[in-house]
């Protein structure tokens, strides 16, 4: 009995300081985002693991607010999201402040939309197309920590693909 108590202890012990310690090394948060080939601001919402001290993996995601132009009788709306898995290189520089380079991948999606009325000649045009493109990010950043559960984030990156654009976000971090 002494061994099954001694044994349930130690599991739960254990699990106790892994769940602690995993729990230590996940943020999530969000901030804005600007890009600019779309010309717009965006959401982003993020959540980071902590692998070593310097090495975090991110993923992100920015939805971009959508855009219309008026030509005459017709109207063209785009949107664009992106989904980022990002590596981050990190440089301390005492307890409070951080920089960190940044490479990943990047899955971006694009949808756009005409439609307008004839008028006169009569009939309704309506046409739209999306597309989904993969691609590479480059860039940097920084941090500086509030608080030991909170941080602010300001990062650029360079996202390579047929929808070339550099992307520029601001935001805060969550620390579990």
């Amino acid at each position: 009995m002494k061994k099954i108590l001694l044994l349930a202890f130690g599991l739960i012990l254990i699990s106790s300081v892994s769940a602690q310690s995993f729990k230590e090394k996940i943020a999530f948060g969000g901030g804005l985002s600007y890009g600019t080939e779309i010309e717009n601001i965006g959401i982003n919402i993020r959540g980071l693991y902590e692998v070593t001290e310097e090495i975090h993996g991110l993923m992100n995601i920015t939805f971009f607010f959508p855009k219309k132009e008026n030509f005459g009788v017709f109207e063209y709306k785009w949107n664009l999201w992106e989904l980022n898995l990002d590596g981050h290189y990190n440089f301390k520089f005492g307890d409070k402040f951080s920089a960190y380079g940044l490479a990943g991948l990047n899955i971006a999606s694009w949808r756009s939309k005409w439609e307008g009325d004839y008028g006169y000649l009569g009939g309704y045009y309506e046409d739209s197309t999306s597309e989904t493109k993969i691609g590479f990010n480059i860039g940097a950043g920084a941090a500086y920590n509030f608080t030991d559960a909170l941080s602010g984030f300001g990062e650029i990156k360079y996202v390579i693909s047929d929808f070339d654009q550099a992307v520029f976000t601001f935001g805060v971090l969550y620390h579990l």
